[in-house]
C-alpha cells in the first residue's frame, strides 16, 4: 500500500503522460514504433486501473486515457502507414498531436467531469481537481508549444544528416523535460495545498436557523464574501450595567477601528457554541476571573462585506477592575449614558448598533435597576 505522502501526488495529470515518455524513450532507443507503442498502451492501461482503483474514480485516471487513446490513433496509423512513412519522428508528432487535441476536449469537459465523478468527494479531492486541470491547461500550452517549434525546425533545417543530430533533442528531449517540469510544478502546489490545508480553519455553512448544511475553508469563504453563511459568537462583557468595548482589528473584515466588544470569533466546524463563548471570555479576562455567561440573542448581519448568524452571549461580571488590562484588553466599560450621547458620532460598528437597545432593555437598564435597589 502506498503511504498518504506518496497518494496526495497521484492526482498529477503529468503522470498520465508516462505512457507516452515511455514510448518516446523507446523510439529513441531505436526500438521498433510498433514494440514501443504497445509497451506504451500497456502501461497506460496498467496506470488507469492503478489511479482508478486509489481514488474510487476514473476523475484523476483521465490523462491515462488520453495517452491510452493517442498510442492507439498513432499505432492505428502506423499499422496503415509504415511501408510508406520515411520521415523519422513522424509517430512521436502524431501522438503528440492526439494527446493535445484530447486535452482540448478534457478542459471542454470539465464541468461534466467535476458533476459526474467529484461531487460526492471531499473536500482534498475537488481541491485537487482544480490544481489537476489548472496543470492539464500547461500540458496542453507546453505542448502546443512543441509542436510549433517542431514545424520551425523542419521548415528551417537542411536535408544534410549533419544537420540532423539535433533531432533526440528537438523531438525526444524537449518533450520529455516539458512534461517532467509541469509534473515537478505540480507536485510543488500540491505539497503547498495539503500544507496550507492542514493548518486552515474550516467553517460550518448554515442555514438562518442554525442548521449546519456543510463546511468550507475560512480563507475560501472570505474570499466569496456574502455567498455562504457562517455563525459568529459575539459576547458582551458587563458590570454594573456598563458594558466593555474596544476598538476593532484594523485589518478586521467589518467595520475596522469601530468600537465593539473584543470577544468575537466565527464558529470552527463541530465546535460547540456555549463553550466557544465561555472559552473566548477566559482567555482574554484571565483564567481566575469568575464569570457568568448566558444567551441573549440571535440574528442574521448581511452588509457587502459578509453575511454571519450572529449569537450574542452576555458575560457579567461582578467587578470589572478585575480586568486584566494588557495583551488583547485595551479598551474601557461604558455606561447607557455614555453610549447613547456618542452614538451621533459614528464610533461603534454596525452589529453593536443594531444590538444595542436590546441590550440596554433586556440587560443593562435592568442591571441598573438592580444596582440601584440594592443600593438603598
Amino acid at each position: 500500500m502506498l503511504n498518504k505522502g506518496i497518494r496526495k501526488y497521484l492526482s498529477n495529470p503529468a503522470i498520465g503522460l508516462l505512457p507516452f515518455v515511455l514510448f518516446v524513450v523507446l523510439h529513441t532507443m531505436n526500438v521498433l514504433d510498433s514494440y514501443a507503442l504497445i509497451a506504451g498502451l500497456v502501461f497506460a492501461v496498467a496506470g488507469e486501473i492503478l489511479i482508478r482503483n486509489y481514488y474510487k474514480s476514473r476523475g484523476f485516471s483521465v490523462t491515462f486515457y488520453i495517452s491510452g487513446i493517442s498510442i492507439v490513433i498513432t499505432l492505428l496509423i502506423w499499422f496503415l502507414t509504415y511501408r510508406y512513412v520515411w520521415k523519422p519522428n513522424t509517430y512521436i508528432v502524431i501522438c503528440e498531436v492526439s494527446i493535445i487535441s484530447l486535452f482540448m476536449v478534457l478542459r471542454a469537459s470539465k464541468t461534466y467531469i467535476a458533476a459526474k465523478f467529484f461531487r460526492q468527494k471531499n473536500l482534498l479531492q475537488k481541491a485537487l481537481m482544480n490544481e489537476f486541470f489548472d496543470s492539464a491547461t500547461f500540458l496542453q500550452y507546453g505542448l502546443t508549444i512543441h509542436i510549433f517549434c517542431i514545424l520551425l525546425y523542419r521548415q528551417f533545417t537542411l536535408a544534410n544528416p549533419a544537420e540532423r543530430i539535433i533531432d533526440p533533442i528537438i523531438f525526444s528531449v524537449l518533450p520529455i523535460l516539458i512534461i517532467l517540469l509541469i509534473g515537478a510544478y505540480q507536485a510543488f502546489k500540491v505539497s503547498a495545498l495539503s500544507s496550507k490545508l492542514k493548518h486552515e480553519e474550516w467553517l460550518p455553512i448554515v442555514t438562518e436557523k442554525g442548521e449546519v448544511t456543510g463546511k468550507i475553508a475560512k480563507s475560501v469563504s472570505f474570499n466569496m464574501k456574502n455567498k455562504f453563511l457562517h455563525p459568529v459568537v459575539r459576547v458582551a462583557l458587563i458590570s454594573k450595567s456598563e458594558v466593555y468595548l474596544q476598538e476593532r482589528p484594523a485589518d478586521d473584515i467589518l467595520n475596522p477601528g469601530k468600537l465593539d466588544y473584543p470577544f468575537e470569533k466565527y464558529m470552527l466546524f463541530n465546535h460547540e457554541i456555549n463553550l466557544a463563548a465561555r472559552n473566548s471570555i477566559r482567555q482574554m479576562v484571565g483564567e481566575n476571573v469568575d464569570v457568568s455567561v448566558s444567551f441573549l440573542l440571535k440574528y442574521v448581519f448581511e452588509n457587502e462585506d459578509t453575511k454571519r448568524l450572529v449569537f450574542l452571549f452576555v458575560a457579567n461580571l461582578e467587578d470589572g477592575s478585575k480586568v486584566k488590562r494588557d495583551g488583547k484588553m485595551t479598551g474601557k466599560f461604558w455606561t447607557v449614558k455614555q453610549l447613547e450621547e456618542s452614538f451621533v458620532d459614528e464610533i461603534f460598528s454596525e452589529c453593536f448598533e443594531l444590538e444595542f437597545e436590546y441590550l440596554k432593555n433586556m440587560v443593562l437598564v435592568p442591571s441598573d435597576i438592580m444596582k440601584q435597589a440594592h443600593a438603598n
